[in-house]
């Protein structure tokens, strides 16, 4: 399913919509990956996959809000935000701010190299303008 979310520019182009759902699917093919998926910095489900049994609107709207805050305490400490990690007990969530207008929610497993699958990550984003 992908939202009716409306870029600076209007609506979503099919061929941009491509290229982020294979980036999508090329960011869960990393090693400990389980899901992903891009939601607005306001919060928005746009497309992906989120963990079953999450209901995809607040999944993606707490993502939001914990990057907003993080970016708040990054802020006051006159530094910039590079990601947000949660360590949950079997898995992790790591959340990666984009060029201001996404986040990507990225679930591992409790294996994963966080710092790796940030790096990773980031470098296939860049193949679509999504810059971290």
């Amino acid at each position: 399913m992908v939202s009716n979310w409306v870029t600076k520019e209007g609506h979503w182009q099919m061929g941009e919509l491509t290229q982020v759902r294979t980036i999508l699917e090329e960011i869960k093919r990393i090693e400990h990956v389980q899901d992903v998926s891009l939601v607005s910095r306001s919060g928005m489900y746009i497309l992906g996959e989120s963990p079953k049994g999450v209901h995809q609107e607040t999944y993606a709207a707490m993502s939001g809000i914990l990057v907003g805050a993080a970016e708040t305490t990054a802020a006051e400490m006159k530094d910039l935000l590079r990601n947000v990690m949660v360590k949950l007990n079997g898995r992790s969530l790591l959340l990666v701010a984009t060029n201001g207008r996404y986040i990507f929610a990225i679930t591992t497993d409790d294996k994963a190299d966080l710092d790796k699958v940030y790096k990773e990550a980031s470098v296939l984003a860049q193949k679509a303008d999504l810059d971290f």
